[in-house]
């Protein structure tokens, strides 16, 4: 991952409480990698406001961006009238044209998502599988990129163990959920020092895993990465651009194991741990 932009870790805290009618962002806290600084937020509107005023391209990671993902495109499409940027080609006229409603989308061929660098500002896209597995979400504003990823995509468990086993200096700490709170409501010391954490804990993680190089958007990446680059392999027996994920063939093992005294212990069993569920 190329250093020329802010890399940052995001957290969402949303209501819980008795007869509410809506959910929404009430806290939120953002801090940047190699930095011990977490800033508060006391609205989804305010951290998308900092995010623009770092006058940057940014990756700010969100620990289960399925949920934290709902938030920001609800905010996007209904808060800020952004429009999504997806292309086709009409099949009456043949004109390539910005498809503006999913009702229209029978109306195009060719259909796809613009490229990051063709995107047009207060526009974003998304990947989402049909699954439902949650990737990324990329906004363009102010002639920046603002990407979105899904940390747990990367760090595969909860919060409290990232910590734990990663043996950071923050770990996760608890609150009571349930509560009247609302955008812009009073957030208290124990409150703030809850979500603050939660972003250190991952944030620190996410530290050590780029440090040993493993920055792509999944740990299935990650593996097929650096079976690329290091594995010496026959050409006229492998090809290794068959690997489409990690544990396709068998030698992806025995080529993680050998390597396991060279990586922090941590993210060896997660590199294990995917090679096996993929197999």
């Amino acid at each position: 991952m190329k250093r020329n932009k802010k890399i940052l870790v995001g957290d969402f805290e949303t209501t819980v409480y008795e007869g509410q009618e809506k959910t929404e962002v009430w806290a939120s806290a953002v801090v940047e990698l190699f930095s011990d600084n977490p800033v508060l937020f006391h609205s989804i509107s305010d951290t998308f406001n900092y995010f623009k005023s770092l006058k940057s391209n940014i990756i700010v990671y969100y620990h289960n961006l399925k949920f934290d993902g709902n938030f920001w495109l609800s905010y996007l499409m209904k808060e800020l009238n952004y429009s999504q940027a997806l292309y086709g080609t009409n099949k009456e006229t043949n004109e390539y044209l910005q498809i503006t409603s999913p009702d229209d989308i029978a109306l195009f061929t060719d259909i796809h998502w613009l490229q990051n660098k063709e995107m047009i500002n207060n526009t974003f896209k998304y990947a989402i599988s049909d699954r439902g597995q949650w990737y990324d979400i990329v906004i363009k504003t102010g002639g920046h990129i603002i990407e979105i990823r899904d940390s747990l995509k990367l760090l595969p468990f909860s919060v409290k163990k990232i910590g734990r086993d990663f043996k950071t200096k923050h770990q996760k700490t608890e609150i009571e959920y349930k509560g009247l709170r609302y955008a812009g409501c009073y957030i208290s010391p124990e409150e703030e020092e809850y979500i603050k954490n939660d972003v250190m804990v991952v944030k620190e993680a996410l530290e050590i895993m780029f440090g040993e190089g493993h920055d792509s958007l999944t740990i299935g990446s990650c593996c097929l990465r650096e079976f690329k680059k290091d594995f010496s392999f026959s050409t006229e027996n492998y090809d290794v651009d068959k690997f489409d994920s990690c544990g396709n063939e068998k030698d992806l093992s025995f080529f993680f194991r050998e390597k396991q005294q060279r990586r922090h212990p941590t993210i060896q069993r997660i590199f294990s741990e995917s090679i096996r569920s993929a197999a």
